[in-house]
């Protein structure tokens, strides 16, 4: 790129990027888990190309065994009031 910003489609998951690095979690892996390209799910993390699914964050919450609301939903939307 160009000195141009990069166009993101969601914020990216920094705690989750984080915890990957924390627990030596390789890219590689989690995309054979999912059944997807580095790259899509590079993308994903960074949000830059689409969002994980739902099942995608099944899998990734039951394999290492943490909370999607934790690592991939925003704490702002998640502790909202719902009036």
């Amino acid at each position: 790129m160009h000195g141009g910003t990069i166009k993101r489609r969601h914020a990216p998951y920094q705690k989750f990027k984080a915890f990957m690095v924390e627990h030596g979690i390789k890219q590689i892996e989690l995309a054979k888990l999912l059944n997807k390209s580095v790259s899509a799910l590079n993308q994903n993390l960074n949000g830059t190309g689409g969002d994980f699914s739902v099942a995608e964050l099944r899998i990734i919450c039951n394999k290492y065994n943490i909370s999607a609301d934790e690592f991939f939903i925003a704490q702002k939307v998640s502790k909202k009031k719902q009036n």
